[in-house]
């Protein structure tokens, strides 16, 4: 009986070790790449255009024979409850629970600022699509995060730039700011365009703070209007205090020339305040209505006919492309690996950049071109572009 049962025991731990090594080497057939981003709420047109992108290019990835002869997992993680806190949760499960060799995202500064420690500390390297803080790739110390990289120019190139535009170009001379409080995307733009602008001969006649969640601001613009200035400046993450402005100044009858930043380029700021919009614009680093996108603009929609590509959807395929790259470059899926190929990006082609470079010293692409973007009969239009390190 006791020998009945030796052999059983023994038979199960056999059976065990072999569905472990199943398991195993089922695992090993399959890579994880990590995906963060707003996937809920008012601000869901960021994140989940890019998840359903990821998702068509990994499935087509996959369809080719993966990536190093792997098929590829996408995991993806709603940050939209707050940012910060919720990237630091994430990221700590995508590197600990998931073992993803990379992340893709995220979006927002904040929580690019948030993970960097993080994925230093376990080497994984993340891409971040649309954060444009400088702080997320060089840290508060001037120290490089040497696992955080982006495909998207940064606030004080962006700021300047629209500072530059202004004065040069449109002939601006005063102007009055809108910042979101608590927000370092906002108020470090407002800061390097103050800077520039001021430099330039221009005036900043006010500043006013609101927070995110204001909607009424009639005050405020009653106060600009009999101030005088020329044009608002109003950089904030989505498009719906921009559309608020809009749509209550001309409540009030005023007329501002408002100059806004990349992250209000959605056509929904189109549908709730075009009208009240004539002659606005606004810098990004990717005109997504260009004709070149138009196909797979179709295709998407097609796929996905309660969303459109919009400019996130691009800066993800750029950062996944880049992935793609790095990881072909190193010809491994290691992470470490994967970093050190990021590092010697140079002169590549990804979807909306026909010659992509990573500044080794900063981690950022090198002369990113600014676009500025006008709107005009509620429809968004190519002004202008240029390369503001070539100047």
């Amino acid at each position: 009986m006791k020998l009945k049962k030796r052999m059983a025991v023994l038979l199960a731990g056999v059976m065990l070790l072999t569905m472990l090594g199943a398991c195993g080497k089922k695992d090993s057939e399959t890579v994880t790449i990590g995906y963060i981003g707003d996937l809920s709420g008012p601000d869901a047109y960021v994140g989940v255009p890019p998840q359903l992108m990821l998702e068509d290019y990994i499935a087509q990835l996959n369809a080719n024979g993966g990536l190093l002869g792997k098929q590829v997992k996408l995991v993806a993680y709603d940050m939209a409850a707050d940012n910060a806190t919720e990237s630091v949760n994430i990221t700590n499960r995508m590197i600990n629970e998931d073992h993803v060799i990379a992340i893709i995202g995220p979006s927002s500064s904040s929580a690019g600022m948030a993970m960097a420690p993080l994925c230093d500390a376990a080497k994984v390297p993340f891409i971040a699509t649309s954060a444009t803080n400088e702080k997320v790739t060089v840290g508060e110390d001037g120290n490089l995060h040497p696992y955080a990289f982006r495909v998207c120019f940064i606030d004080p190139y962006q700021g300047k730039a629209a500072a530059d535009y202004a004065f040069t170009q449109m002939g601006i001379t005063s102007v009055g700011m809108v910042e979101e409080l608590g927000s370092t995307y906002s108020q470090n733009i407002c800061d390097y365009f103050q800077n520039e602008f001021e430099s330039l001969g221009g005036t900043v006649v006010s500043r006013i703070g609101v927070q995110h969640d204001d909607v009424e601001f009639r005050a405020q613009l009653t106060a600009m209007g009999n101030s005088g200035v020329q044009a608002i400046f109003a950089p904030f993450g989505t498009y719906r205090i921009p559309s608020y402005l809009a749509n209550q100044a001309n409540d009030l009858g005023l007329e501002f020339q408002f100059i806004f930043s990349d992250s209000v380029y959605d056509d929904t700021l189109l549908e709730v305040a075009g009208a009240n919009l004539e002659g606005a614009v606004l810098t990004n680093g990717i005109y997504a209505d260009n004709p070149v996108y138009d196909e797979y603009k179709a295709e998407f929609t097609s796929k996905h006919s309660e969303w459109e590509a919009n400019m996130y959807v691009f800066y993800a395929y750029d950062a996944i492309e880049l992935l793609k790259w790095a990881v072909e470059d190193a010809n491994s899926l290691n992470p470490e690996d994967i970093q050190a190929s990021l590092c010697t990006a140079t002169d590549l082609k990804l979807y909306t950049d026909e010659h992509f470079t990573v500044d080794p010293v900063t981690h950022n692409p090198l002369n990113k071109m600014v676009a500025i973007i006008g709107i005009n009969d509620s429809k968004f239009h190519l002004v202008d572009s240029f390369y503001p390190d070539a100047d």
